[in-house]
């Protein structure tokens, strides 16, 4: 075989071999982004902990992303400069006068579409990481999670209530199109924080 035939045969090979494979690498680092906000979020929430917000930027919140009910509440905006995702933690006050707080996973770019490939690999990563914690006896099925076509939604619960005594819920939700997205950990507001 010709040396020159040979070299561009294996350069051209591995071009088509990365352009195939951009996709799918593209998806892992949305995955992996994903998993590690999503991880963050529920941390802090579960263990009444600060945002580990460590090689994170803070980022303003967008206008869409801000709570319209509730009072008093304050926002604080997190994001790895090479992701598409970025966090909105919020500390609001219920009509009980108690405070929650609130770590939301989103998409910065209201534009963003997701793919059908991404929305499954994203409901995946949360299906693993709610069925490995239910495994381990920490966490519970949300058996009040109720569909709300046409949106695919998914939820799961601490099993006990965190520090601040708070019920909490961690969730994912989308639109079948793609032009929805949100995913986060929450203090339940329909029940009150008591400490046991």
């Amino acid at each position: 075989m010709d040396v020159k035939f040979a070299r561009r045969f294996y350069l051209s090979a591995f071009v088509l071999a990365a352009c195939a494979s951009g996709g799918q690498l593209f998806a892992q680092d949305l995955e992996q982004d994903f998993s590690n906000l999503l991880d963050r979020c529920r941390t802090s929430i579960e263990m009444s902990a600060e945002f580990d917000s460590y090689g994170l930027q803070s980022r303003s919140v967008a206008e869409r992303h801000l709570r319209d009910w509730g009072s008093a509440p304050k926002y604080a905006g997190w994001m790895d400069a090479q992701s598409e995702m970025y966090v909105v933690l919020t500390d609001w006050t219920s009509r009980d006068g108690q405070t929650r707080r609130l770590c939301n996973v989103y998409f910065y770019d209201e534009k963003r579409v997701l793919s059908k490939t991404e929305q499954s690999l994203l409901l995946e990563r949360f299906r693993v990481t709610r069925d490995k914690l239910i495994g381990l006896g920490t966490h519970k099925v949300d058996e009040e999670l109720s569909s709300i076509p046409p949106l695919v939604n998914s939820a799961f619960l601490l099993s006990e209530r965190n520090p601040s005594g708070c019920s909490v819920t961690t969730m994912i939700a989308f639109s079948p199109d793609g032009t929805f997205f949100s995913a986060g950990t929450g203090e339940q507001a329909t029940e009150s924080c008591a400490k046991n």
